[in-house]
């Protein structure tokens, strides 16, 4: 595949588009003092700086032009394509958008919703826009990654290349935290990684919400399952099957979230994601997360209330850019009923609830 290197160190892939096409004129300004690299282990963490804070995961055989050197750390431009919908605009620290999708979104190679995963952002990552193309939006960012898990862009996309394997130690390479993506790039051979469609042994499994989280279902013995995501000893599958539509409700129905309290999101936190629940709180105040609030981006407005119940324990309601001005009309004290979507049923740094308000009445 054929690479061109842009002001700042982005690396284009060559395709067709206009966009594209208009870039590439400007290519030529940096191609002499930018080298470009290629991931070589899998879900390579990217972060702020040496050391520093994970921003995204990198699949293996994403490349990136190395722009600068610290130690065994070198400082790299990812670029590539995202679903505008899920980032928002913003003005901080010379970037103007920022991913704002409950859980990341994918970077793909092209603007296509089948095209290769280049890596997995985490909400919050801040990026500058390059181009667009319908719903699609170019998109770079420099941050700082592990020496030794890059290597030379000559070898195919997905194979080993003959680098080392580890980021760990102090680059600390791995799964981390990513959402994960059917579109990732596919194990090397001779990993010890399962393919994409599997079976399941002579026992039952159980599938779990999360590695840490509650049985969701029993899958019997030769059950077929595909392959999504791989995390450690963990895998993340896909069962298809049928069930009565009689048993079902919206996922984001009011109703699939009635009874639940703050005490049932923290008890369970990866297990009542993106239920919708509808509660009567109590206005606290408008606040803006700071970046040690990981559940949130930096500079994300959000409302600290007390919760339902007899604990009166605190839960946080992220504010939507379009029920700002509303909230910002509150008083402190004031009691308000919410409706709001599961984020997490227990945050990093407090231990609250942390939901996405969709309605205040």
């Amino acid at each position: 595949m054929e690479v061109a290197v842009l002001p700042h160190g982005s690396v284009l892939r060559r395709t067709a588009t206009p966009v594209l096409v208009g870039l590439a004129l400007v290519a030529g300004t940096l191609g002499a003092r930018a080298q470009t690299a290629r991931v070589s282990v899998d879900q390579e963490n990217l972060r702020q700086s040496p050391q520093g804070k994970v921003l995204a995961q990198v699949n293996r055989g994403t490349d990136l032009a190395i722009v600068g050197r610290q130690g065994q750390w070198r400082q790299v431009v990812l670029s590539g394509w995202i679903w505008g919908p899920s980032v928002s605009a913003v003005k901080r620290d010379g970037f103007d958008l920022v991913v704002s999708a409950d859980g990341g979104e994918n970077l793909r190679a092209q603007p296509d919703a089948d095209a290769d995963v280049d890596a997995r952002l985490l909400r919050g990552f801040l990026l500058e826009k390059t181009g667009e193309q319908g719903h699609w939006v170019h998109v770079r960012r420099t941050a700082w990654m592990w020496g030794p898990s890059l290597t030379g862009s000559s070898t195919p996309r997905g194979s080993s290349g003959g680098s080392p394997t580890g980021g760990g130690g102090s680059g600390g390479a791995g799964a981390g935290e990513a959402g994960g993506s059917a579109g990732g790039a596919r194990p090397a051979a001779g990993s010890n990684q399962l393919p994409d469609h599997v079976v399941v042994k002579g026992a039952p499994a159980r599938l779990f919400v999360s590695p840490r989280g509650d049985t969701l279902a029993v899958a019997r013995p030769g059950a077929d399952l595909q392959v999504l995501e791989h995390r450690g000893e963990w895998s993340r599958v896909r069962l298809e099957g049928w069930v009565r539509s009689s048993d079902l409700l919206p996922a984001d129905s009011a109703a699939a979230g009635a009874g639940l309290t703050p005490s049932d999101l923290r008890a369970n936190p990866d297990q009542y994601v993106g239920r919708v629940v509808r509660w009567n709180v109590q206005f606290i105040s408008l606040e803006k997360a700071e970046a040690v609030r990981t559940d949130f981006y930096e500079g994300e407005p959000f409302i600290l209330a007390r919760s339902p119940g007899p604990s009166e324990s605190f839960v946080y309601l992220a504010v939507p850019p379009e029920l700002l001005q509303q909230v910002k009309a509150l008083r402190p004290l004031q009691s308000i009923q919410v409706v709001a979507r599961v984020r997490t049923g227990r945050s990093a740094l407090m231990g609250a609830p942390v939901l996405d308000l969709l309605e205040i009445h």
